[in-house]
């Protein structure tokens, strides 16, 4: 008897782990409620890493006490840290940390504002197919309806890229849409084999749409986000563009990284002074990844039509624990597709039968024209978005 229930008991251990293991399975129907599995929190600092070219100028996690900063200010400046860091006692004056990360945490432009109206994202559903996400983070922890994971991302730990997305698009401080749902899948473009294969993101979006048919109309997927881009020699560009729009087809908004695409190729993401209000136009200033090229005529927004969103000095939700942040002094366009993906949301809310279409019209047709001045000269780049005159609009 002892034997028999012995074999059983090993049987159901046996069971159990090929079902935990099925986290990254190719096939299945997704289910909202369902959490694969925690990847672990991440606090080592990449100074010291060999693997990982980090620079100087990456403090996260690091020990920074023994360190002379004192005449280090415009160096820290353009640093990134968290949290964890831990600093020595003399910093140069001009150089507070914890004041950055409360005002990178701030979505800006008008959006806290909102949400005090109620104006929240409630009830709208935002998928984010990226990489490995630390699932109990304070930002978006409560409203995570779904994390699965797929190929090598079902064997990583909490990646920096993951937290960060989510909390932009929705975090409860951080993001622009406080009180809309997350569904999320963490995924590569095919890193695992060497290489670069869209297919892999094109099948996670006929997941989420056919996951959509099975949610209640208060839980719906309104916009999938995806920080990434590609071009159509990629491979798998082909199944990418089909799943793109199929998923606009079914009502899905899709937002990524494209200069392509003539829905998302009017966004370009924005920088603000280290201190500056980031709800202050004035405050605003070019893009630190692309700021050269537009003094040199190579920006692609100079003919004023671009649509300018918060990208530079964000302070997002940290691998590090579910409490920790950490603050990115020069962001990229990874940043900018969650913000616009939140501030949809908050339009579905306030419109619910509004379009990705409508919603960028209305963007354009409200924005604020700003420039830069460099040496007497001035260069237009742009209109930066107001979300409060954006909204009003679409509700006339």
């Amino acid at each position: 008897m002892e034997m028999v229930l012995l074999k059983k008991c090993i049987l159901l251990l046996i069971c159990l782990i090929l079902l935990l293991s099925s986290c990254g399975a190719e096939s299945g129907t997704l289910e909202a409620g369902t959490i694969c599995r925690h990847p672990k929190a991440v606090t080592t600092s990449l100074m010291n890493d060999p693997d990982v070219d980090a620079g100087w100028g990456d403090f996260r996690c690091a020990d920074l006490r023994g360190m002379d900063l004192s005449d280090s200010l415009d160096d820290l400046l353009s640093a990134d840290f968290d949290t964890r860091t831990q600093w020595p006692e003399t910093l140069p004056e001009g150089f507070d940390p914890a004041a950055l990360t409360e005002l990178g945490k701030d979505p800006g432009l008008g959006l806290r504002a909102l949400h005090a109206q109620g104006i929240t994202g409630k009830g709208v559903g935002i998928a984010i197919i990226d990489q490995s996400l630390l699932v109990d983070h304070q930002e978006y922890g409560d409203r995570l309806r779904l994390y699965q994971e797929y190929h090598t991302a079902a064997n990583d730990d909490a990646s920096m890229h993951g937290p960060a997305v989510a909390s932009i698009a929705l975090g409860a401080t951080v993001g622009a849409a406080p009180e809309a749902l997350l569904y999320y899948m963490a995924d590569d473009v095919g890193t695992g084999t060497g290489e670069r294969d869209m297919s892999y993101y094109a099948a996670d979006i006929d997941r989420l749409i056919a996951l959509n048919k099975t949610l209640p109309s208060d839980e719906k997927i309104r916009v999938i986000s995806m920080s990434i881009g590609y071009m159509a020699d990629t491979a798998g560009a082909e199944e990418m563009d089909a799943a793109i729009q199929r998923a606009r087809d079914a009502g899905i908004a899709v937002v990524w990284v494209s200069s392509r695409d003539p829905l998302i190729e009017p966004y370009i993401g924005m920088g603000r002074t280290p201190y500056g209000d980031p709800n202050n136009i004035s405050d605003v200033c070019p893009g630190a990844f692309w700021e050269d090229s537009l003094y040199t005529g190579e920006y692609r927004g100079s003919d004023g039509s671009a649509l300018l969103v918060p990208m530079d000095r964000r302070a997002v939700a940290s691998p590090a624990g579910p409490e920790e942040y950490a603050y990115f002094a020069e962001g990229g366009s990874s940043w900018t597709v969650p913000w616009i993906a939140g501030l949809y949301a908050l339009a579905c809310q306030v419109k619910p039968d509004v379009t990705f279409e409508e919603f960028t019209q209305a963007a354009q047709a409200t924005a604020h024209p700003i420039s830069a001045v460099k040496d007497g000269s001035e260069y237009p780049y742009g209109s930066v978005i107001e979300p409060a005159a954006l909204l009003a609009y679409l509700q006339k």
